[in-house]
């Protein structure tokens, strides 16, 4: 009691298997997540002045409830909720806090107490309240009736769905999108800490203002957040930047931080430094044993120990995490990894294949072992494994890149365009199946619809030079066609 939250717990972010881009519950999420994001929270309110501590049992029925602060006179009326008194749609809590129903029975509540925004369901394909209760009508039905209303979309607090959708789909000018948000102070700190988790896509440098900022907000998720957006850079080159995070007063983020930096060695930094660095690394690897019934918990020792090049621990914790479980897949693929990287492919062979027996159809066995044939120059087999892997698993862009490279590699280009055109479908801004689609319609002759992917690849990537030359050499090439005919 007393003690952030953040000292015992990691709370999840607002990330796309947990939440929908606007905040909303999608899983069974803890309503802590989306409490804070709300403009009560914001303006000091706390649990305990809706529930009462001892029984959570709320401290008023009804609206009487929200009128506790709330004028009733100006938002218990069919003049604000435009419905009749006393029916479902005249209640605050349908239109403000609706309700998503998990394991059949639990109708659970959202408490992120949002505005209703059919605008964004038409955009982006969120729930909203007015259609979870007219499940007759559209989207764009309740835009047009919230429209007549008020005259306009209503708006709300919370405004980074869009901004996070776009990130988490890296379209264009998403980038920028993120880093403004997470300069935006007026947004709930869980969106601006979700922000700044996803620029980790883009490798930022430590140096970014991004990233220096959020090292000293004044959240925790935001701090937290600012060593992983560097998850993908190089420690050696972060560990200036997140030292103050080692020393941090809350303990999850200064085991983010010692995750983040795992490999650096302590050599290189200064005394205090890799003092700070050792004790966040005890702690985070207690923060790991804590739940040492949990395959993921010993895998995630594991990789720890494999940056740290202590290979035989390593080996030790993922044999424990399979141990634990024999269908755990990230597991297997791990130790198979791991076998990799100390030229013992057979070994990782038979990881796979004993897990494959056990998972046929995962996706990822399917694809670490395709690519540990790939290796072994078994490449009928590997085109096998590479494809049923993206098959089995379209939401994943590499798998079917991937599988597209093999499929060229083989010769089959017509075969490994089709198979990029499909995906970049459903993954329309996936770089490197753009950069191959480009190669692989220009190797085919077709220079012209090759132009209109890499077209694609400079609206995503704008200044890039490599792309700046793809760009010329198909306008060069498709000049030199002109001429000829």
């Amino acid at each position: 009691h007393g003690q952030s939250v953040g000292d015992d717990y990691r709370v999840a972010l607002l990330d796309e298997d947990h939440y929908f881009p606007d905040g909303q519950i999608k899983q069974e999420d803890y309503e802590y997540g989306s409490f804070v994001q709300s403009r009560m929270f914001h303006a000091g309110v706390t649990c305990s002045d809706c529930h009462e501590p001892h029984s959570s049992k709320l401290r008023a029925e009804g609206n009487a409830l929200c009128a506790r602060c709330h004028s009733a006179q100006k938002y218990d009326s069919p003049a604000h909720h435009f419905h009749q008194v006393g029916s479902a749609g005249g209640r605050c809590v349908e239109c403000h806090m609706p309700t998503r129903t998990y394991m059949v029975i639990d109708a659970r509540r959202d408490h992120s107490i949002r505005i209703p925004r059919p605008d964004l369901s038409v955009k982006l394909g969120t729930p909203n309240a007015c259609t979870n209760c007219h499940t007759d009508k559209s989207p764009d039905w309740a835009l047009g009736v919230v429209g007549k209303w008020y005259g306009h979309a209503p708006q709300g607090f919370q405004q980074f769905a869009e901004t996070l959708n776009a990130g988490s789909a890296g379209a264009p000018g998403a980038r920028q999108s993120l880093e403004r948000l997470v300069a935006d102070t007026e947004q709930p700190a869980i969106a601006r800490a979700t922000a700044l988790s996803l620029l980790a896509n883009y490798a930022p440098l430590p140096t970014d203002a991004a990233v220096r900022a959020g090292v000293t907000d004044d959240w925790s998720l935001v701090r937290r957040a600012s060593a992983h957006a560097l998850s993908n850079t190089d420690p050696a080159a972060s560990a200036n930047t997140l030292a103050p995070l080692l020393d941090d007063h809350i303990r999850s983020v200064r085991i983010e931080a010692a995750e983040v930096l795992a490999g650096q060695s302590v050599n290189n930094l200064p005394a205090d430094v890799a003092a700070a660095f050792d004790r966040a690394t005890e702690e985070y690897i207690a923060s790991l044993q804590l739940n040492a019934d949990r395959p993921e918990a010993h895998m995630n020792l594991g990789l720890l120990y494999a940056r740290q090049n202590h290979f035989d621990k390593a080996e030790e914790e993922l044999k424990t995490a399979l141990s634990l479980d024999p269908s755990f897949a990230p597991g297997a693929v791990n130790l198979a990894d791991l076998y990799r990287a100390q030229n013992r492919d057979e070994e990782g062979e038979r990881v796979l294949k004993t897990a494959l027996g056990r998972s046929p159809d995962d996706a990822s066995l399917e694809h670490a072992l395709g690519l540990l044939m790939v290796r072994q120059k078994r490449n009928a087999q590997a085109l096998d494994l590479l494809g049923a892997a993206a098959r089995g698993d379209p939401g994943n862009a590499r798998y079917a890149y991937v599988y597209a490279v093999a499929l060229n590699d083989a010769g089959k280009t017509n075969a490994a365009i089709e198979t990029l055109d499909n995906s970049l479908k459903v993954h329309p801004y996936d770089a490197d199946s753009l950069a191959a689609m480009v190669t692989f319609l220009e190797q085919s002759g077709d220079a012209a619809r090759a132009l209109t992917y890499a077209n694609r690849l400079d609206n995503l990537e704008p200044g890039n030079p490599q792309v700046q030359q793809m760009l010329k050499d198909l306008h060069d090439h498709l000049q030199d066609s002109k001429t000829k005919s």
